[in-house]
């Protein structure tokens, strides 16, 4: 049985030559063509989620594991709206997802019809591509939206960005037929390679040969298959140190993962002697606001950016002098690799190693002697216990800065955290599309603070959650980032609207979802929880770890004063 609607016959039939099944569908009645059609086609797996905000990001957590696009779709009105946050954070994330979101006809709007609203072109700028599809049937009409159904499509895939589709549906809606009433055409593209000419680069590698202090900055990436051992190779180079982050996906004992614990206290004078010559960044947003600073105020001379998908030139660091629009893996084969014969003589990298001895050092003597059972000491214990394999999932604010000063070397952990757009809002959402999209033999845990949770806990209410999915909830009373970030001390008045405070606890909700809950409060009973928290169980288990009574602001800050 499929729906009657010839164009959502040709969507589908175009989403199928191009091997895209995964449906996210909120219940409603003017997409109910496509509720009809794509729930009874046996060649795509359907969801259901009620909260299109949920959905939206649900949708991302399965595009960010399995790479390909993912489309949600939903009915008219105020609904569309509420995929925004996950549209904005996927197209700063490049995630391809494809929006297909129903309409009533244009002669409905602005009539006082409900649930019609300016939907054509309603994302704007977030998305790679919008289209308005028309209700015309006619070997025309069929034409035209086949055309612009490839075209978005291949452009979400090529460029890796979300895009936007909306169909205008008359009544009537749900009729049906057995039997497909088009053929559409499949418009297929053929990705090319980038190449650098090598007359245009020679100053380019002059420079790079010349100087002795290089710093290659990794921020939020996915990387190609042979990335990894590229990033190795160079970093045997004594003059070059590579910097990554959580979300960078690259490991190596020669790479400096910890950023903010080598430098959150370094005063501007060991800058200056450390800072690099020639800066080459790759990926997108940094989650260290302490580099950003450094790099801003004392910029090095060079700054390169290496990437694909950029409309405009990514000067984070206001210093940019040139940008490289180009895979890195293949960056790296030309410029360097084929063209490389001197072996360069510094001590940079040296330089790097001594300071992070002494860093990691004064971190391992703070957390052995600090008592207090504060969010510090919580997930240094935390992220020790995490079983190799896993898929983490982290919560933004500070979850995510806490994880980078703990990373170690734990080359099987994938982490993942929403820093395109870096909010709050979806964190749990993306967490649970992220564990139904991942293989059953890893385990998808997210680590989240009190306030993201809560917002979010609609991620929760759906059929679809794995048994192996875990939540780690850390529950301070109401997040604590704006006593960290803010000297400034300002009335209890006004920091009311700055924190937000709360005496909430999960397990109400984990009832009504029927979760495993679990509570501790002290530092043997976590240890003990810890270490039986990922054992196979019949359901979801969440471990809420309160650390209310610490002043946990106070301890960071601690911490970072006794590494300085």
């Amino acid at each position: 049985m499929y729906s009657s609607k010839k164009i959502v016959q040709s969507l589908g039939e175009i989403l199928k030559a191009k091997s895209i099944f995964n449906i996210i569908i909120s219940p409603g009645s003017r997409n109910a063509p496509i509720i009809i059609h794509f729930t009874q086609h046996k060649d795509f797996k359907t969801y259901s989620i009620v909260d299109e905000r949920c959905a939206g990001f649900f949708a991302l957590g399965i595009a960010q594991q399995i790479r390909k696009p993912v489309v949600m779709s939903c009915t008219s009105g105020s609904s569309v709206v509420n995929y925004y946050p996950a549209i904005t954070e996927a197209f700063y994330q490049n995630i391809p997802l494809i929006l297909v979101t129903a309409d009533r006809p244009k002669e409905s709007i602005n009539i006082f019809e409900g649930q019609s609203i300016h939907q054509e072109n309603i994302f704007q700028k977030h998305v790679e591509t919008s289209i308005q599809l028309t209700e015309d049937e006619s070997e025309l009409g069929i034409w035209y939206n086949d055309r612009l159904i490839n075209e978005s499509i291949n452009k979400c895939i090529s460029k890796r960005k979300p895009i936007h589709i909306n169909i205008p549906f008359s009544e009537p809606l749900y009729n049906t037929t057995n039997h497909l009433q088009v053929k559409p055409k499949i418009i297929k593209t053929i990705p090319v390679q980038n190449y650098i000419e090598t007359y245009n680069y020679k100053k380019e590698q002059h420079i790079w040969r010349i100087h002795e202090k290089k710093m290659i900055l990794l921020g939020l990436y996915y990387p190609e298959k042979n990335m990894e051992k590229i990033l190795r190779k160079l970093s045997l180079d004594p003059s070059i140190v590579i910097f990554t982050e959580t979300t960078s996906h690259v490991y190596g004992k020669f790479f400096f993962s910890n950023i903010d614990q080598l430098i959150f206290n370094m005063n501007s004078k060991k800058w200056i002697s450390l800072k690099p010559n020639i800066l080459l960044t790759i990926g997108i947003n940094i989650i260290s606001k302490r580099i950003k600073f450094f790099l801003r105020k004392y910029p090095p001379k060079y700054h390169w950016h290496i990437g694909k998908h950029y409309e405009n030139y990514p000067d984070t660091y206001y210093k940019l002098t040139t940008y490289w629009p180009i895979n890195p893996e293949l960056f790296f084969k030309i410029f360097i690799f084929d063209n490389s014969n001197n072996i360069s003589i510094s001590n940079y990298r040296k330089k790097w190693e001594k300071l992070r001895k002494e860093k990691v050092k004064k971190h391992k003597f703070f957390l052995k002697t600090e008592k207090s059972f504060s969010d510090l000491k919580v997930l240094f214990y935390v992220f020790k216990a995490i079983p190799n394999y896993t898929i983490l999932q982290l919560g933004n604010s500070m979850i995510v800065r806490y994880y980078q000063l703990f990373y170690e070397k734990k080359y099987s952990i994938k982490s993942y955290c929403n820093r395109g757009t870096s909010g709050i809002d979806g964190c749990v959402s993306t967490a649970v599309g992220s564990a139904i999209a991942t293989t059953k033999k890893k385990t998808v845990t997210l680590i989240v603070g009190d306030i993201s949770f809560f917002y979010d806990s609609n991620a929760l209410w759906n059929n679809y959650i794995p048994e192996s999915f875990r939540i780690i909830l850390i529950n301070n009373g109401g997040g604590n980032i704006f006593r960290f970030i803010s000297e400034k001390k300002f009335s209890k008045k006004i920091f009311n609207f700055f924190e937000t405070k709360h005496f909430f606890s999960a397990k109400k909700i984990c009832e009504m979802y029927h979760w495993k809950y679990e509570k501790v409060s002290d530092q043997n009973t976590l240890k003990k929880s810890l270490s039986c928290f990922w054992k196979k169980s019949n359901h979801p288990c969440l471990l809420e770890i309160n650390t209310q009574k610490s002043d946990n602001d106070k301890i960071l800050k601690k911490y970072f004063s006794h590494l300085s």
